[in-house]
């Protein structure tokens, strides 16, 4: 399998997956409607976070409706089409996955039960704290799996799967729905879990998240031009941060900074995203930092001979370089 390079991105090189649980793997058909429309005037509330905001008394109600109706739907679970051969085919590479889910650990298990899919060591269920969204649920996830989070893809179907894995630094796959609103949020999008099984089987270069507006505008090629390029931090530039964030967002995949230089007070005054904790640490550390929030395939070594780049009209300057 010819492996796909920065600046693109493909999951079938992830170290590890992380999987939704209900509509991914199991399908349960579950449908809060009733239970929102019982607590909340029928407003798309996420239940789990709205309950805490409910009287003690009424919370209780609610959350044993919650569980009612998940183990009733799991009395019903039949597996994805596809999700058992996608479990194969990750087992047969031996890549690590965990399930990250807000349903409740019982019924999980009941589920996987009626499905015969054996669950993996790492199940993370709302049982467990935190609770997806929260980005501690994924990072405890690929903790235990020994991946990096910046390594790792979570596969969902629904918002709070996509919402955790940015705030995680993770890629995210929307699988088995068509939600156009959705998309901004996501990596790729596949129909379904088979298709996305096929695309695994066969990878081809994709855009990542960071990357896709840039080639909508600017197209694959100049992408691919801009990303082989060194450039130059400028040692007199007050706004490094700045300077890096639009070189990167321009698609360059490389920055040297001289060699000694660090985070000064007055650079970090004038860098407002560098955080004080780098303070007199050495510059490319910093800005390795602030890029990997954002762009996670920049490299930022230490070095002189790069491309420099004028930082009042970069775009220009950099389209003379490609």
């Amino acid at each position: 399998m010819k492996p796909v390079l920065p600046p693109y991105w493909h999951p079938a090189f992830s170290h590890a997956f992380i999987l939704d649980w209900d509509g991914v793997l199991a399908e349960t058909a579950l449908d809060f409607s009733e239970i929102r429309n019982r607590y909340f005037d029928g407003k798309r509330v996420p239940l789990l976070e709205a309950a805490r905001l409910l009287p003690e008394s009424v919370r209780t109600r609610l959350e044993r409706d919650i569980y009612y109706l998940e183990m009733h739907g799991a009395e019903k679970a039949e597996p994805v089409p596809g999700a058992k051969e996608l479990l194969e085919w990750l087992e047969q590479r031996k890549i690590p996955w965990a399930v990250v889910s807000r349903n409740c650990r019982e019924s999980i298990e009941l589920a996987a039960g009626k499905c015969g899919i054996r669950l993996p060591s790492v199940v993370m269920s709302r049982d467990e704290e935190p609770v997806k969204p929260h980005p501690g649920a994924l990072w405890k996830a690929a903790r235990i799996l020994g991946a990096d989070a910046s390594r790792c893809v979570m596969v969902g179907d629904f918002i709070y799967d996509f919402v955790g894995a940015r705030r995680a630094g993770m890629r995210a796959l929307l699988v088995q729905r068509e939600e156009s609103a959705w998309l901004e949020w996501v990596d790729h999008a596949c129909p379904t879990v088979i298709s996305l099984l096929r695309e695994l089987e066969s990878p081809s270069p994709w855009i990542p998240w960071e990357y896709r507006s840039l080639a909508e505008r600017k197209g694959s090629a100049w992408l691919e031009k801009a990303w082989e390029l060194k450039v130059q931090v400028p040692s007199d530039c007050p706004d490094t941060a700045g300077f890096v964030y639009r070189a990167a967002s321009l698609g360059i995949g490389h920055f040297l900074v001289e060699p000694g230089l660090s985070l000064s007070v007055s650079r970090w005054r004038n860098s407002l995203p560098l955080g004080r904790e780098w303070l007199g640490e050495p510059l490319s550390a910093a800005l390795s930092a602030f890029l990997s929030e954002r762009f996670p395939l920049a490299v930022v070594s230490q070095g002189l001979g790069g491309l420099e780049l004028q930082e009042k009209d970069m775009e220009s300057s950099l389209a003379e370089a490609l």
